[in-house]
């Protein structure tokens, strides 16, 4: 029984261990995918603007610089200041509206700047949903879209909004109906992080959509 019993305690540990490494494995896998998502549609917009307007082009490169250099440097640990990420979706709205005319961007908070420099969290959990939230903004009348994202930090949670404008009659391409896997990898890495201890609530309607993420801290 004695033997029974210390064979079944190696083998949980290995089980244990095993479950680690894949759980590692698979928020690497999911972390590594939206990474060069993010960068391929940037890249297909700057090969838009060459064409179009080379002043802006050069513009969105000095931009792109600074996202590679954030992708590189900093944003390869575990954990991250939530005062970087913010930085970067700044960087990263400013950038479309260089390259999009006609579109009204807002980042805000109402949480002191000095808790904002403290916390730190998993990063790119918000990259996709604005990426997303600038593609499908499109008008395809040229008229004004806009794209609000709100963090806030409250009683040890993290609440982060995104909304965009829609445009009712705006079909998009295949490529753009393709980035629904990049929805799906960052609602898989919620799961794997923190559970059911977090919500992701999506509302969508004719004229915006919108994305509401609560995470513990």
């Amino acid at each position: 029984m004695i033997k029974l019993f210390q064979r079944w305690m190696k083998d949980n540990q290995r089980i244990n261990e095993l479950d680690r490494i894949n759980f590692k494995m698979e928020l690497n896998e999911l972390r590594n995918q939206m990474n060069p998502h993010f960068l391929f549609n940037t890249l297909n917009g700057i090969k838009s603007l060459i064409r179009t307007d080379p002043d802006k082009a050069g513009m969105v490169i000095v931009k792109l610089s600074e996202f590679l250099r954030y992708q590189l440097y900093e944003n390869n640990d575990e954990r991250t200041l939530l005062k970087s990420e913010i930085n970067f979706l700044s960087n990263f709205l400013d950038l479309e509206t260089i390259r999009r005319d006609n579109l009204s961007v807002k980042l805000s908070s109402d949480t002191d700047c000095s808790i904002i420099k403290s916390i730190f969290l998993p990063p790119n959990l918000f990259t996709t949903f604005v990426e997303n939230a600038v593609k499908h903004s499109v008008n395809i009348n040229d008229e004004e879209s806009f794209v609000h994202v709100k963090i806030d930090v409250k009683d040890n949670f993290l609440h982060f909004c995104c909304i965009n404008s829609k445009d009712s009659n705006y079909i998009p391409s295949a490529s753009e109906k393709s980035s629904g896997l990049g929805l799906g990898n960052i609602k898989r890495r919620l799961e794997l992080l923190y559970g059911h201890n977090h919500t992701l609530d999506i509302y969508s309607s004719e004229s915006q959509y919108e994305i509401k993420l609560t995470i513990p801290l």
